[in-house]
């Protein structure tokens, strides 16, 4: 405000005469020169901002700018997922089509799948999906064929409800998670009942190891670790933001090492069996390895960690150290809203597959090129299961 009456230039705080002692191109230029000089009690303007980023004044590093750009570069990213050349040969022949064999709908007979939430792959080369909705698990071969089914709804022997998650064990037979049973019950891949035991919390996920511990994720966000027969042993919380009824996918490694995969917090975690924690990465958010939602995880023969990504259509892998090494599948490769993944003993990627309002599948990939589909093109059809009596 300027009362032109005067010779003073008037303010909310005070005044300051007008005369100037050297040439300015206007009376706000003067203020900002001149008011903390004459005004020592002049308020200044309140940084709500985070102590770590108050001495940041150059405006490309603002989080503003921070967070466009990341996001422009996302949106790159994630655009670039479906718009991939097709490989070639040095030769310059084309590579064939990493899909190889695509089974099932969404149904409640043989074949076909409610919500698979796991698989996983048998030394023998089976492949053992985890038919939540249908309470139940469904065993193929390794071309997609259906062989046979274990389970069924209720409470008692070889009966699950919403069962989540499948391991094999060292002597060949598979624990299963029964979620809402709230225990882990070992069958044989016959259909044999052999043991159960109960769970602190809801299972979630499990993972067997080679000296017969199983190690339980619950739907608490909590770790438990039981020994052979089914005695808890060690049982912990695994930091972060966490979600009601949302557990985290597990693995664990040659290093008795679990392997924890926080969808919730986008990061893999490592701990030891006693709940002490030894690292973590987060999976690329921008790149060939763009990760958003990590949905499941999976561990090679050669400790690599195969991270799967239900809303980019991704798996991916990486080193121990959450380096990416390589991406496996993505949509080009007609990969849909991964769910789990399985590398098979013969070098194959298997992967489970659902949404809402999308198709429920398995789906087995080229994961290394293999001589058993060299010749064989690749197939997006959907076969029609065989008879049980296949085997």
């Amino acid at each position: 405000m300027v009362d032109f009456q005067s010779r003073y230039r008037l303010y909310g705080h005070g005044y300051t005469s007008p005369e100037l002692k050297y040439p300015v191109s206007t009376y706000k230029e003067l203020y900002h020169n001149k008011a903390p000089t004459i005004f020592s009690r002049r308020p200044r303007a309140h940084d709500c901002r985070q102590e770590a980023m108050k001495d940041l004044v150059d405006s490309r590093e603002w989080e503003t700018w921070l967070l466009s750009q990341g996001l422009k570069e996302t949106i790159r990213s994630a655009t670039s997922l479906n718009l991939k050349v097709k490989e070639t040969y040095s030769d310059g022949t084309k590579k064939p089509e990493k899909l190889l064999f695509n089974v099932g709908l969404r149904g409640h007979g043989d074949g076909v799948f409610n919500f698979p939430r796991s698989v996983v792959t048998t030394r023998d080369g089976d492949i053992i999906v985890v038919d939540t909705m249908n309470h139940r698990l469904q065993i193929f071969n390794s071309f997609g064929v259906f062989i046979g089914k274990i389970g069924k709804r209720g409470v008692g022997k070889l009966q699950f409800s919403e069962p989540t998650d499948v391991a094999e064990m060292p002597n060949g037979d598979l624990a299963v998670a029964d979620k809402r049973n709230k225990r882990v019950q070992v069958v044989t891949q016959g259909g044999q009942f052999r043991s159960v035991f109960e769970t602190v919390d809801e299972p979630y996920s499990i993972a067997c190891d080679y000296s017969g511990h199983v190690i339980v994720s619950s739907t608490r966000r909590t770790l438990e670790v039981y020994k052979k027969g089914g005695k808890l042993i060690h049982r912990f919380s695994i930091p972060g933001i966490s979600r009601d009824s949302f557990g985290c996918k597990i693995c664990v490694n040659n290093r008795q090492e679990i392997i924890v995969c926080d969808a919730v917090n986008s990061t893999i975690k490592f701990f030891t069996y006693e709940g002490r924690y030894i690292s973590k990465f987060s999976p690329r958010s921008h790149g060939e390895g763009l990760t958003m939602i990590p949905s499941g995880i999976a561990i090679n023969r050669m400790g690599e960690i195969l991270v799967a990504d239900s809303l980019n259509h991704t798996v991916n892998v990486y080193n121990d150290r959450g380096s990416l090494i390589k991406q496996a599948i993505c949509p080009t490769d007609q990969a849909g809203c991964v769910q789990a993944c399985a590398v098979g003993p013969e070098g194959h990627l298997v992967t489970t597959e659902f949404s809402l309002s999308g198709p429920h599948s398995l789906k087995i990939f080229r994961y290394r090129p293999c001589h058993c589909h060299i010749t064989r093109p690749g197939s997006s059809k959907r076969r029609t299961p065989t008879p049980q009596s296949f085997r």
